[in-house]
């Protein structure tokens, strides 16, 4: 077996070896992956803990997420004013610092995901990892099964979903795409309530997180004025290269 280790997270442990080829696949992965590729619009909250090189990370992110590909992330404060308010998707990215009064507009949602979370994921593929899909259009090509009683299905691209048929229904467990190993767990109506994200891209910095959604509402109406771009005329304008992750708004103290 194959077995990622984060810190006081669960493992994630992926089959190994070559399996045992499946011809007939196509209505198994359908049951486990109709009830993501159905996500049209979501709302929810996560509870984030882990850590990205040095730097612990540890906060409740309000989130709202749209097809095809556009983004709202608050960080939720004790009191007052969010942390942070990340808009990406449609529009240029924009991170506005609230209690700094400060505002970042020359990145990309894909770089300022990176700087919050140490993902380096589009606001598509955060959607898709998030609700069990793992890439925003998953096409299976081929399956294999295996000794836990898995099988693995192989996506277009370099992407693999892991399922278990064992459950009462088939369930997506696990995944990973290229930098990125995923578990999946708690499911409800198919869908997770658990996500173990680990991330080691050749070279950069390690990243393991969980992420533990709760006020979970999927297909409904959002304004599209939540992800509008809104650049505060009195805030300070302030450059990607100047903010560091280990003093980023969900970093926290030793």
């Amino acid at each position: 077996m194959l077995v990622f280790a984060g810190c006081a997270a669960p493992r994630i442990v992926l089959p190994e070896g070559a399996g045992t080829p499946l011809a007939d696949y196509a209505e198994l992965f359908d049951a486990a992956a109709d009830p993501c590729r159905g996500v049209q619009t979501l709302e929810l909250v996560l509870a984030i803990e882990g850590e990205t090189g040095d730097t612990r990370l540890r906060g409740r992110v309000r989130g709202a997420l749209a097809r095809p590909a556009s983004l709202r992330l608050e960080g939720v404060a004790p009191f007052g004013a969010p942390a942070f308010i990340l808009v990406a998707g449609e529009s240029p990215a924009v991170l506005v610092l609230p209690r700094e009064r400060r505002v970042v507009t020359d990145a990309t949602g894909r770089d300022l995901l990176q700087l919050l979370a140490g993902l380096p994921l589009e606001p598509a593929d955060l959607r898709a990892v998030l609700t069990g899909c793992l890439v925003p259009h998953p096409t299976p090509v081929a399956a294999r099964t295996y000794s836990n009683g898995w099988v693995g299905v192989q996506l277009e691209g370099e992407a693999m979903l892991y399922v278990d048929r064992a459950a009462a229904a088939p369930v997506i467990v696990a995944g990973r795409r290229k930098g990125l190993v995923v578990a999946y767990g708690d499911h409800v109506r198919g869908m997770p309530r658990r996500v173990h994200v680990r991330s080691a891209p050749p070279g950069g910095v390690a990243t393991d997180l969980t992420a533990t959604l709760s006020q979970v509402s999927i297909n409904v109406d959002i304004d599209a004025r939540a992800f509008a771009r809104v650049v505060p005329r009195d805030f300070t304008p302030t450059s990607i290269d100047t903010l560091r992750p280990e003093a980023g708004p969900l970093a926290t103290t030793p």
